[in-house]
């Protein structure tokens, strides 16, 4: 210690405050706890055994509360599992039917009710060598033909409504019908198709036939609108839009008026 105050005069200015502080903050903290430890042994007021009893039943009453809280808990859970369980199946007892006595028969009203019901006559069929206007012929004289039906008459009208009318009769084929076997039973006048004014007709009124898709339809508006009206289909064969055997089909149902 006294070597140290010996040297302390030989030590820098810098030196001399560092250790200063040093000192400073060492003492600051020793008088601080010195504070504390003996501001809090006053603090504290003895603990009698009345108070020590009091806090012992404190926590008795906690861990009662506790165990109560977990009892109710699995009563509550026990008593959820109980009603989302699944009824065990009980199967239905068999019903026996009991016996009927020989003497006895079965009532036979049901079937006598059958036989009061009004009958409907078949259509009479025309006999072979019978032509019939294909595109004037309705469902009910179609029906007459033999192996056409109430759904094939129908097919044959709806696809003629479609179309305009027909200018062969293979143009069936188109609807799955067997065209070698109605070829003769029916005669076509193509002087009944409906054509449509293919120079006054939009795109939406062309591509609503069968046999005219958009693209074919908007080539035609687009070269009436460029070259003026159409007396005929011939410049649409060189059209990647149209092959010859679509423009002979087409030609049929398109007037040039």
């Amino acid at each position: 210690m006294w070597q140290f105050l010996k040297d302390y005069h030989f030590y820098s200015t810098s030196d001399k405050r560092a250790i200063l502080v040093l000192l400073t903050l060492i003492a600051f903290t020793i008088g601080v706890t010195l504070y504390v430890e003996h501001n809090y042994q006053r603090d504290i007021p003895p603990q009698t055994d009345a108070q020590v009893q009091a806090f012992a039943d404190s926590l008795q009453q906690v861990d009662s509360l506790r165990a109560n809280r977990r009892r109710a808990y699995a009563e509550s859970r026990s008593n959820v599992e109980r009603q989302s369980a699944k009824p065990v199946y009980q199967p239905r007892p068999r019903y026996e039917r009991p016996e009927r006595p020989a003497t006895q028969h079965r009532d036979t009203t049901p079937r006598l009710l059958l036989d009061t019901l009004p009958r409907y006559e078949k259509t009479e069929k025309y006999q072979p060598g019978t032509v019939v206007d294909l595109n004037k012929a309705d469902t009910t004289e179609l029906k007459k033909i033999p192996g056409i039906g109430t759904v094939i008459a129908n097919m044959i009208v709806n696809y003629r409504n479609q179309l305009g009318g027909y200018y062969e009769v293979e143009q069936l084929r188109e609807i799955n019908l067997d065209a070698d076997q109605l070829m003769s039973w029916f005669s076509i006048d193509e002087a009944d198709i409906r054509k449509i004014p293919v120079n006054r007709a939009n795109v939406d009124r062309l591509r609503r036939h069968p046999y005219i898709n958009f693209y074919q339809a908007k080539a035609l508006v687009e070269h009436r609108r460029k070259h003026g009206d159409l007396t005929s289909l011939k410049p649409f064969v060189l059209y990647e839009e149209f092959t010859e055997a679509e423009l002979e089909k087409i030609n049929h149902y398109l007037s040039f008026d």
